[in-house]
């Protein structure tokens, strides 16, 4: 069973959505980083078998 979080933001200013929208490209960006490497590691130990 996974856990989630939900809640709705709502910027006030344009200023504020933009450092949302920039937050959550740098949000994406480091989660695919993440399971990238973790992919990268579980095909190196597969070969080694």
């Amino acid at each position: 069973m996974k856990r989630t979080n939900r809640f709705d933001v709502r910027p006030r200013s344009a200023k504020e959505r933009e450092v949302f929208v920039r937050w959550l490209d740098a949000s994406a960006s480091l989660w695919n980083e993440t399971n990238y490497g973790r992919r990268q590691a579980f095909l190196e130990d597969d070969e080694s078998i």
